[in-house]
């Protein structure tokens, strides 16, 4: 029997825990619209940029405008 191993996720509230590589996805009433690898955070300003998986441009991404989710395998 394989174990498939399922991505778990958790709600970064602080974003000094955040660090380059860390994939992350911002989300906005339950549906995800960025997912990708942590480039730079400021956390003073509620800020986090990242390289978006799905567009493959950089992001920045605002926690008043989304929740960020630490997705970790």
């Amino acid at each position: 029997m394989t174990t498939i191993a399922v991505p778990s996720t958790a709600r970064v509230l602080d974003l000094g825990t955040l660090s380059a590589g860390t994939v992350v996805e911002a989300r906005r009433k339950n549906e995800v619209h960025y997912r990708g690898c942590v480039e730079d955070t400021a956390p003073g300003l509620g800020v986090v940029w990242i390289r978006d998986d799905m567009a493959g441009h950089r992001a920045i991404l605002h926690l008043d405008e989304y929740s960020i989710w630490q997705i970790s395998a």
